[in-house]
């Protein structure tokens, strides 16, 4: 007699995403718009609005300036808040952004023996079923 075929735990539907994880996806996604339109010397990138809005959305369009940049950075983004009760829901996303290797075309290389990076902040929040970023503030060259 053999057993019922059983789906293996691992191969089961994924459990919903938490909601830092969902805020922290459309941070990425935010990222994911802008430097995919800087590579492209674009001035702006539909999936901006997907992702942003208000400051954060006003920010990322503003640094579309039609400039082409190349290569990408390495994004670290880790949950630093979250007030999943408060009007409306807020995850803060904090990325010591490593931007070394993503440079403007026609400007000299930078040093890459040593690291440049960026402190990023979003605040990110909650508009009906969706996580958009909102808040968008970009710290100090190597201050993280």
């Amino acid at each position: 007699m053999t057993s019922p075929d059983r789906t293996p735990p691992a191969l089961a539907a994924p459990a919903t995403p938490s909601a830092e994880g969902r805020a922290t996806d459309a941070y990425l996604g935010m990222m994911r718009a802008l430097v995919e339109g800087s590579t492209q010397g674009a001035e702006n990138h539909p999936d901006l609005e997907v992702h942003a809005r208000g400051q954060a959305l006003q920010l990322t369009t503003d640094m579309l300036d039609g400039a082409t940049a190349a290569g990408e950075p390495v994004l670290r983004p880790e949950v630093t808040e979250s007030d999943l009760e408060g009007d409306p829901p807020t995850v803060v996303i904090e990325d010591c952004m490593d931007n070394t290797e993503w440079t403007l075309v026609g400007q000299p290389s930078r040093d890459l023996s040593e690291e440049h990076t960026r402190l990023y902040t979003a605040t990110v929040t909650l508009s009906g079923s969706e996580w958009k970023v909102e808040d968008l503030w970009l710290g100090e060259q190597n201050a993280c």
